[in-house]
């Protein structure tokens, strides 16, 4: 997604949406259908009808019967494969013939998915924490108002930003550079810069921008802290 972002790349929202559901984890691969490619998971008590990006799993595995790591993902109706595949270890005749009936059963109990409408809840896996590297710093709780009324002061009165219930995520120690949310939101988050003006629908405004996610967040965050340790020298950085 950052690569995307860096050079410019469209990116349709609907596989963005995808992405952010994406599934990985351990799954066995049963064997490949007109109607897609089958996979357990690790437990056996799902079974689920995928389709490929551009190739069925078991051309890529180079057959049918593995155990491997790879990302599951809702997109358009339909359960898809990434096709990236780690940990490739084929399982042995007798095993695959177990994890076979195990697949018509569950088929026949209902439990074969070609959306993750009919599958239990679907649940990613849960996001990393976030990393705060200097010269970034949290918003302390109890400052909070007293950073809303200082923002909703600065900004000016024809700046989008003034329309919106705002809370204070982030700050730049050496800065005014701000990560604001849009309160009790589902994750809205702008770039807000006081250092910098632009001009925005005939006037001059604050420069400031919407984070696309949190791996947007997480690559600003890392470039400033690559920046932020390039003014010092290796000596300024070791203790005593």
């Amino acid at each position: 997604m950052q690569h995307l972002r860096e050079h410019s790349i469209p990116v349709d929202p609907e596989v963005i949406e995808a992405l952010s559901q994406m599934k990985l984890a351990e799954w066995i691969h049963i064997k490949d259908l007109k109607s897609g490619a089958i996979f357990l998971n690790k437990e056996a008590s799902e079974a689920y009808s995928t389709v490929g990006l551009t190739q069925q799993p078991g051309a890529i595995l180079g057959g049918r019967g593995f155990l491997v790591e790879t990302g599951l993902c809702p997109f358009a109706g339909r359960i898809l494969c990434d096709g990236l595949f780690v940990g490739r270890v084929q399982l042995g005749p007798n095993l695959w013939s177990e994890f076979h009936e195990r697949y018509l059963w569950l088929k026949a109990e209902g439990r074969l998915h070609r959306s993750v409408d009919t599958a239990p809840p679907w649940q990613p896996a849960p996001p990393k924490a976030l990393e705060i590297l200097e010269p970034w710093q949290m918003v302390p709780l109890e400052y909070a108002d007293d950073a809303i009324a200082f923002l909703k002061a600065k900004l000016q009165p024809h700046h989008p930003l003034q329309e919106q219930e705002l809370f204070p995520v982030l700050k730049r120690e050496d800065c005014q550079i701000w990560i604001v949310e849009k309160e009790n939101d589902d994750g809205t988050t702008w770039h807000l810069d006081l250092t910098r003006k632009r001009r925005f629908k005939g006037h001059t405004i604050y420069a400031f921008r919407e984070l696309m996610d949190n791996d947007e967040l997480e690559q600003l965050i890392q470039n400033d802290h690559q920046q932020w340790l390039a003014q010092f020298d290796d000596d300024d950085l070791t203790d005593d």
